[in-house]
């Protein structure tokens, strides 16, 4: 596993469920991607994908908890 893999697997939201650290990566950089797209490109790409971290690990610790608000 490579060092950035270690370092995105270090930051895996407690309670949710365990997802590959590979996948996690490439959906935070999907969604931050996207994020930048919807603010033309411009702004602060760390502040992107933070954002986009947030968001993805919503989606996980939502699935964790059977949340009503994810489609089944």
């Amino acid at each position: 596993m490579s060092e950035e893999n270690q370092e995105v697997q270090h930051h895996q939201v407690v309670g949710a469920p365990w997802v590959p650290a590979e996948a996690r990566y490439c959906m935070i950089a999907e969604a931050a991607y996207f994020i930048a797209e919807r603010g033309g490109f411009e702004g602060n790409c760390e502040a992107h994908w933070l954002e986009a971290e947030r968001e993805i690990d919503q989606v996980f610790c939502a699935a964790a908890t059977d949340s009503p608000f994810l489609p089944a």
